[in-house]
């Protein structure tokens, strides 16, 4: 066998994305709050770009250079970083240092409290913890035991029955019986079964409602108030207004800084200087370039596609939420002869302020249910309607689902009773049963 090279030339198709257009990409996915910390560390890491923000006064504009601020500056960014909250594992962990208790035995309710969901639950199985520990099921016991007596009363439950124990176990003004039935009826509580659960108990109907009360009362979600969800401040990229001969667009550019090259740079970019600064200055100049066309970009096609929205959905903008149509990205990108992913782009994280509230662009894509007359009408529609007509109910003679699927029909939506149950739980409302016996 004799090896041989040859030199052949070969055709293909190769995709090259420019980093510019990554960036572009990258600038209209991002959020009102997002992009301004973006654009606040692209002028840090570029000696190019200078940003200017807006003060209180509107004709007037804070210049500078973020390279420039000193130490104690006002404007220096660290004094206003918030310091760390409190969470429920730290809460936790600190009361376990104040606890007696074997080591391993703290160990395995510190590795406890490092495993609890939002609300307070614990999200492990203890005898998979006592396996990752090298501990019998006792000892893991005992450190779920001592975990679950720390406060808020109920952490560490595994479920809702026991969250409630736990707390009527630990207060000693608890209602007498309250520990009984949450133990063993709990389920026809929760199905209005006051009188089975007064039979049983051979206790009267008055000291089963009382218990009731007392129930309720507590906290379900112990930790929950303890959740480490940063609050966030939603502002509008755009804002709604209804006029006599349609809507007005007004966009929101408040708190955007405005974006500019460096004039001494750029100076020595057109002068005589060394080659070697110009070739460094010159790939900063590109990429401020950049993100100044990919910013007027970004609010160009979102300003189109608010108003192709607006256009499109202009009986909700007139007359609220029941007037919401079904509509998708693939029928706005065709208006606007951009491709899909643009459209989903450009509508992620981007909220709009109308007349009826505060709505994120994606709540207009609603998807649809057919009527009987060949149109269409969207979820959200639908979930509205179902919300008027139990809000509107007699209190006292609750509407079943089959009832409302009944009255929408009648409507001439089409809906199966299983959908109108799903969008009713999706609203926050009980049941039939559960609404009569609140």
């Amino acid at each position: 066998m004799n090896p041989s090279v040859s030199l052949t030339q070969v055709q293909t198709n190769k995709l090259n994305i420019s980093p510019q257009f990554m960036q572009s990409v990258h600038i209209m996915h991002l959020s009102s709050a997002e992009l301004v910390n973006y654009l606040q560390e692209q002028s840090v890491e570029n000696p190019l770009l200078d940003i200017a923000w807006p003060t209180l006064d509107p004709g007037k504009k804070i210049r500078l250079r973020s390279q420039a601020l000193s130490k104690d500056s006002e404007q220096d960014w660290l004094n206003n970083v918030r310091g760390p909250e409190e969470t429920l594992e730290i809460m936790l962990l600190n009361q376990l240092q104040l606890i007696d208790i074997p080591d391993k035995i703290r160990k395995i309710a510190r590795y406890f409290a490092g495993n609890l969901n939002e609300h307070g639950y614990l999200s492990v199985d203890i005898h998979e913890a006592g396996a990752l520990f090298h501990a019998s099921i006792e000892e893991a016991q005992s450190a779920l035991r001592c975990l679950q007596s720390l406060d808020p009363p109920g952490v560490g439950a595994r479920d809702l029955r026991e969250c409630l124990l736990l707390q009527i176990g630990r207060d000693r003004n608890a209602s007498p019986w309250a520990y009984r039935i949450v133990s063993d009826f709990l389920k026809d509580l929760a199905g209005g079964k006051h009188k089975r659960i007064s039979d049983k108990l051979n206790i009267s109907i008055e000291e089963v409602n009382h218990s009731l009360r007392y129930i309720r009362s507590l906290n379900p979600r112990p930790g929950l108030p303890y959740s480490n969800v940063s609050q966030k401040y939603i502002v509008p990229d755009a804002i709604i207004l209804k006029r006599q001969n349609g809507c007005q667009i007004i966009m929101n550019e408040s708190g955007f800084p405005t974006l500019s090259i460096n004039h001494y740079y750029q100076q020595l970019l057109s002068g005589n200087e060394c080659k070697e600064a110009k070739h460094f200055l010159r790939s900063y100049l590109q990429t401020a370039n950049g993100l100044i066309r990919g910013l007027e970009e970004r609010q160009k096609t979102l300003y189109k596609v608010i108003e192709t929205i607006v256009q499109e959905q202009f009986a909700f903008f007139e007359k609220g939420k029941s007037h919401l149509k079904p509509m998708n990205l693939k029928a706005v990108a065709e208006i606007l002869k951009l491709h899909e992913s643009t459209v989903s782009r450009a509508v992620q994280n981007k909220y709009v302020q109308t007349q009826h509230g505060l709505f994120e662009l994606g709540y207009f894509f609603a998807s649809g249910l057919s009527t009987d007359d060949g149109m269409a009408t969207s979820a959200e529609s639908v979930k509205e309607r179902i919300k008027t007509i139990i809000q509107n109910e007699d209190k006292r003679n609750p509407l079943s689902d089959q009832q409302i699927m009944e009255i929408l029909v009648k409507e001439k939506i089409q809906i199966s009773r299983r959908t109108v149950m799903k969008y009713r739980e999706e609203l926050k409302y009980l049941s039939s049963r559960l609404r009569g016996s609140c």
